[in-house]
């Protein structure tokens, strides 16, 4: 019977003018079959279904400033399982997003953008810039007050900065600037420019990843040339049948999470409405809104904050240039590790604080008195986990590091985020357990995927 089932594959690959499958896609791994592995694949899922659930909201929706709210309101009150289509294209943005971030901290972890993937960490942080143009277009969509009031303050920014580096792009957002084109333009982009840049980008980086194959766990010592080995598991049928599950999994907690929480509408967007509300932007986008928070930002100082946030985006796209020793494993790169979990705490603390600070001024004393117990801990931390000890072997004395106690340090990084910087008192100031849930899986997770790569490398 299996015969028969292969047999009947093979003919449908050979129609295809598909001798072997392997010859096609690179076979996988054995050591790739974790869930750590597969969030980019995850992240190709998740756009399908965004492309997907799009589509169908696009039958609905009329991107016009008399019709967009109402035509939302009718996806969710009047389409059968409106409700559930439109949450699920909601959150299945918000898990993309933290997905990739999540994706990009653990190829940062693992050294994965050394030479010869420097390009695909470069193209991945551009889909990391696309990720979130489509969040921050697709946020106006519903036209409500919050929206169009974060998306105005956002669009207003770009005032600060020089006519030459912003008037095209103000150009390409908002038009004339009437209400009207200004929805108008964030639709189109949102449902062509993106989508189209979206899958180019996408497609380099695939064309990339069968070139290079998968990065293998990181060993200590420098990095050895590797071999274009193409040995593995083939695609057909085991990887097929491990992406399909993870794939399911996947949606089904997506729909769970749309079904259980749906998240409410709000009011229609009015000047008179807009008044009475702080804007704010999405969780995402929260980590910059501090920033531009800060005292010392006040004013016409506002541009010296938006080119922080530029610089950080910089740095992100050029860290294979930064980092450009042989090693790969944590402990052989303590001092850019430790500042790359110092960059990870930063945003997570200041997307909490933001959250729990709509509109307020933070004094930047303030700031500083939360940061460094966070830094001062994290570098303490990469100290003792990295430092190394003497042992004596037939009678001499040997320098031997330490293994790196991948545990400690995570757990470390949580205590910093949550009690260093006093965020503990923030989280319960409003009664936010969730944020309190988030910042334990994320940890949870990543402690998971860090303990099983050390095994592989012991």
């Amino acid at each position: 019977m299996q015969k028969d089932k292969q047999g009947f594959w093979d003919k449908v690959f050979e129609r295809f003018g598909i001798k072997n499958i392997d010859e096609i896609l690179r076979p996988i791994p054995e050591f790739s079959f974790r869930p750590d592995y597969w969030l980019g694949a995850l992240l190709v899922v998740g756009f399908v279904m965004q492309g997907i659930t799009g589509f169908l909201l696009l039958l609905n929706y009329v991107p016009t400033t008399a019709n967009a709210y109402s035509s939302t309101f009718d996806i969710i009150n009047k389409l059968p399982f409106g409700s559930l289509l439109l949450n699920f294209h909601l959150y299945d943005a918000y898990a993309i997003i933290f997905l990739a971030f999540v994706h990009m901290f653990r190829n940062f972890w693992q050294g994965t953008y050394k030479k010869p993937r420097e390009g695909m960490w470069i193209v991945g942080v551009i889909l990391g810039l696309i990720t979130l143009g489509f969040g921050f277009t697709g946020y106006l969509l519903p036209w409500t007050v919050l929206s169009k009031s974060a998306t105005d303050v956002g669009i207003g920014l770009l005032s600060y900065l020089p006519s030459w580096m912003t008037s095209w792009l103000h150009t390409l957002l908002v038009g004339n600037g009437t209400d009207a084109e200004e929805l108008q333009r964030f639709f189109d982009i949102h449902v062509i420019l993106l989508p189209i840049l979206l899958v180019v980008f996408l497609g380099l980086k695939l064309f990339m990843f069968e070139a290079h194959g998968m990065s293998k766990p990181p060993k200590k010592g420098a990095v050895t040339e590797e071999k274009n080995d193409r040995s593995g598991i083939s695609w057909w049928p085991r990887g097929v049948e491990y992406l399909l599950a993870l794939s399911l999994f996947y949606i089904s907690v997506i729909v769970i999470i749309a079904s259980v929480f749906p998240i409410p509408l709000g009011p229609q967007y009015s000047p008179q409405a807009a008044a009475q509300y702080t804007p704010e932007p999405d969780w995402y986008f929260l980590w910059m809104y501090q920033i531009i928070k800060q005292s010392i930002f006040g004013g016409s100082n506002i541009v010296y904050g938006i080119y922080l946030i530029g610089l950080l985006f910089l740095i992100l796209l050029i860290v294979p240039f930064i980092d450009r020793s042989p090693m790969r494993h944590p402990s052989d790169r303590p001092i850019i590790f430790t500042l790359g979990m110092m960059v990870v705490s930063t945003l997570a603390f200041f997307t909490i604080w933001a959250y729990l600070t709509p509109g307020l001024t933070i004094p930047f004393i303030q700031t500083v008195e939360f940061l460094l117990p966070m830094y001062a801990i994290e570098a303490l931390v990469a100290y003792f986990a990295t430092k190394s000890k003497k042992t004596k072997i037939l009678g001499k004395n040997v320098t031997q590091p330490n293994k790196p106690n991948s545990t400690v340090a995570i757990i470390a990084l949580f205590l910093t985020i949550a009690g260093g910087a006093l965020s503990i008192s923030l989280i319960f100031e409003r009664n936010v357990m969730w944020g309190a849930t988030l910042l334990l899986g994320f940890t949870f997770m990543i402690i998971e995927i860090m303990r099983r790569s050390r095994m592989e490398v012991q």
